[in-house]
């Protein structure tokens, strides 16, 4: 099996030491790293492959690599410029890298206790010197015997539970298919959600952007909310509808809220510095949280990707089946 392995994460242990993918995988898997930005070497040697391991690669390597079986993109999703192209090559099959899912769980669980307990405002005032807020009530919330609903329920959603049971929360979960889990009180299909909604406490979204979960969490489901409840999301900006968001807070129904994924993006590198990440002004409101889409921003990052990516290999190898995508639902 020869790879492609485009743009090569150096994954840093130590100032002297880093690791290779090709010194993960076994003598029958060969590694070639290059850069994506020398397209014509890439195209030129492109039937060479069996896999390749990136993102937004163009439609002339694609054509080229006459014997290309795997994509593997080296996250979870996939971007909507690979998602078209590769449309037109349902030969081949595409893979993700789940290697970071406990890395969103944690960072999910860092803005629901950051939410719950209101440590943004309180550390902003006593920065000041102001120490009122441990005085004139401002109450955070215990997450003991509280009701956590979780929306999605891959792994990131099933790390996201053992750490609720860990606090001794009740935790119900909504996913796209039938199932059952010892981590859970109940687990429903999309079609039960509104069974589960009033209940929350707080609600977790995990949800990948489909056709399906746009504008999932809309009206209607604020509606049936119960007032106070706090949200996180670490899935995808648009599978809530900000506009009810936004109306959910000024209103008082939505206690608090921690977004790690947003509507609008910087455009470019230009635009980094000066992008809102909302179309309405959630700044205006104290109790939300505002988190750059860095929930997997981590030291080990790199380390625990190669590594994923080099198991990933393996079984691919080995004629198993792992990751794969349906690339008309994007996951």
């Amino acid at each position: 099996m020869k790879v492609l392995h485009l743009d090569p994460f150096k994954a840093r242990f130590d100032e002297e030491r880093q690791v290779e993918l090709s010194d993960l995988v076994p003598k029958n898997i060969e590694v070639v790293e290059m850069s994506s930005k020398d397209e014509a070497k890439m195209i030129d040697r492109a039937d060479e492959f069996d896999a390749v391991i990136g993102s937004r690669i163009s439609r002339e390597f694609l054509e080229a690599a006459e014997n290309l079986k795997y994509y593997i993109v080296p996250f979870v999703g996939v971007p909507k410029k690979d998602r078209k192209v590769l449309s037109d090559f349902p030969a081949v099959k595409v893979v993700n890298s789940h290697f970071n899912y406990w890395m969103v769980a944690e960072y999910a669980f860092s803005l629901l206790l950051a939410c719950s307990k209101k440590l943004v405002p309180v550390h902003r005032e006593l920065k000041r010197g102001d120490w009122t807020p441990r005085y004139d009530g401002m109450r955070g919330y215990g997450l003991k015997n509280r009701n956590l609903l979780i929306l999605g329920f891959g792994k990131i959603g099933r790390e996201i539970a053992r750490m609720a049971k860990a606090f001794q929360m009740e935790v119900n979960a909504v996913k796209r298919t039938p199932g059952e889990s010892e981590l859970v009180e109940e687990l429903v299909t999309n079609d039960d959600l509104s069974k589960l909604l009033p209940k929350a406490d707080f609600i977790i979204s995990t949800l990948p952007i489909t056709e399906e979960t746009r504008g999932y969490l809309g009206e209607e489901e604020f509606e049936q909310m119960k007032k106070g409840v706090h949200i996180i999301n670490v899935g995808r900006g648009a599978v809530i509808d900000e506009k009810a968001l936004y109306e959910a807070l000024k209103s008082g129904k939505v206690e608090g809220a921690g977004i790690d994924t947003w509507w609008n993006y910087p455009e470019d590198e230009e635009s980094r510095k000066d992008t809102f990440p909302s179309n309405y002004p959630l700044d205006e409101f104290d109790n939300v949280i505002f988190s750059p889409h860095r929930a997997t921003q981590i030291e080990e990052r790199g380390e625990y990707r190669i590594r994923d990516l080099a198991e990933i290999l393996k079984s691919l190898a080995k004629g198993e089946k792992v990751n794969l995508v349906d690339i008309e639902r994007g996951y």
